[in-house]
């Protein structure tokens, strides 16, 4: 093959392997087939998640025909375009290649397009792939451009790829070798030799996008897993949580109920006291003037002659003046203070509770 070629090879995927070869396309995955790492950073593409731009065109395609896709249709393919290594290492001398080259490919996928129907969804140049050569110790690099299109023409509303299979004579893909030659002609580029499409895959790129997409459904089956533990401790959680409430509001009601209890009983005591006074002053005035005035000595001697009961009961009327205190003192603020420091003892065991819970759950 000489060394300023261009080949443009083919091959096609049904819709459970979109998330695992896109993937690999875009460099999402932590390890990938052939790749030299410290190269990565060379690496462009179209500038935009191709999964999502995926995404998007098959449910524009379902939105369309109205019915599910089949899940045994082959919904993509992915086109590699190869550029040989002397011709490229010749092109990137000029430090604003990348701009030049990203133009020839969006070209030449709408070339593709323009040829066949299928929808462009993305692109992305590898500048990491390649081998050590055991000898020479110096690189060798498989500089190649990725190209997805997705299976729908959009103005026939059908999806091409099995009537450009069908077709006899030169195949299209063929065909689209030498339009890769002509478009990256100017590039110094020519046709390279042609590898029909066919269905064999490479089996290790196969088998590495195959454990991939595994990954990606293990991961997806745990994340569900993971998210169904943390819904069950939420909800005990919050189970818990209106509980520590409601124990709350017990609180705060029964030490409302005793601070109304106390004030009421401060409200007698000041009450008590004054009338105690009251009556004390009354009592030393009488006695004062009982012993100054004979007058009313000798009424009080005929009185206590001609009422004596009820003289007698005058004796104790202090005493039995408090009796007649109207100020309420229903209530046990000792017995409601007690429920209550119950109460505050629950609210704690609730609270530790929720912190183990809380730690048990942390991620």
């Amino acid at each position: 093959m000489t060394k300023n070629f261009v080949s443009f090879n083919v091959e096609y995927y049904k819709n459970s392997n979109a998330a695992g070869e896109i993937g690999h396309v875009q460099r999402v995955f932590a390890e990938n087939t052939n790749q030299i790492k410290e190269f990565a950073k060379d690496n462009f593409g179209c500038g935009y998640n191709i999964y999502d731009r995926y995404k998007d065109v098959y449910k524009q395609v379902e939105d369309i025909k109205k019915k599910k896709i089949q899940e045994n249709a082959n919904t993509f393919i992915d086109g590699v375009l190869s550029f040989s290594r002397d011709q490229m290492l010749e092109i990137m001398k000029d430090p604003d290649w990348k701009t030049s080259f990203s133009e020839h490919i969006e070209q030449f996928m709408q070339d593709v397009k323009d040829k066949t129907g299928m929808e462009p969804l993305g692109w992305e140049m590898h500048m990491d792939e390649g081998h050590k050569d055991p000898v020479t110790g110096k690189y060798k690099m498989n500089y190649h451009a990725q190209c997805i299109f997705f299976n729908y023409d959009f103005k026939t509303n059908t999806a091409p790829l099995r009537k450009l299979e069908g077709r006899k004579g030169e195949s299209i893909w063929s065909k689209l070798q030498g339009t890769a030659g002509q478009r990256f002609e100017d590039l110094g580029f020519v046709r390279g030799v042609s590898a029909d499409m066919t269905k064999a895959k490479h089996k290790k790129k196969d088998d590495f996008i195959a454990s991939k997409q595994a990954e990606i459904d293990r991961l997806q089956a745990e994340l569900v897993d993971l998210q169904a533990h943390h819904d069950q401790a939420l909800q005990a959680n919050q189970e818990l949580l209106e509980e520590a409430a409601a124990a709350t509001d017990e609180i705060l009601a029964e030490c409302n109920e005793a601070i109304d209890i106390l004030n009421k009983r401060e409200e007698k005591r000041v009450a008590e006291s004054e009338l105690r006074e009251t009556i004390k002053n009354n009592i030393e005035y009488f006695t004062n003037k009982f012993n100054t005035s004979s007058g009313l000595r000798s009424f009080v001697e005929r009185f206590t002659q001609t009422y004596p009961a009820f003289t007698e009961s005058l004796k104790t009327t202090y005493n039995r003046l408090v009796e007649f205190f109207n100020i309420d003192d229903s209530g046990d603020p000792l017995s409601v203070l007690e429920m209550t420091k119950e109460k505050i003892e629950k609210v704690h065991e609730i609270n530790e509770e929720i912190k183990g819970r809380a730690r048990k759950i942390k991620p």
